[in-house]
């Protein structure tokens, strides 16, 4: 069997990336605010983020698995250097989120193409 791991990855390289600079960014700023509401809110905003980017790599790359896994391994570090480990929650709902927004990409690609 032929591994295609790394065309998949390359195709979705630019919203990894894009996931990964908002999960980093975002606790950064919340930070440099001072405000403590909005840094609490910061790992929903995260999943707004994925379910957002998932549905973007959807009508591109229709539906792929190891993107939902990429983004939830990409939160894994960021769970232990801004949170605490109470947020391991998130993970499997960044990766939920993300895999839904494909669908939704997907979907929407499939019904009104272009």
């Amino acid at each position: 069997m032929k591994n295609n791991i790394w065309p998949r990855l390359k195709r979705a390289a630019l919203y990894i990336v894009f996931v990964l600079v908002m999960f980093y960014t975002l606790p950064l700023l919340a930070m440099s605010t001072g405000s403590r509401m909005l840094y609490n809110a910061v790992p929903v905003l995260d999943v707004c983020v994925a379910l957002g980017v998932g549905y973007f790599f959807g009508r591109v790359g229709k539906r792929d698995p190891l993107f939902p896994a990429v983004c939830a391994l990409l939160f894994l570090p960021c769970m232990f250097i801004f949170f605490n480990t109470s947020a391991w929650i998130y993970i499997p709902i960044i990766a939920l989120a993300a895999f839904v927004g494909q669908c939704f990409g997907a979907g929407y690609q499939d019904k009104f193409g272009r």
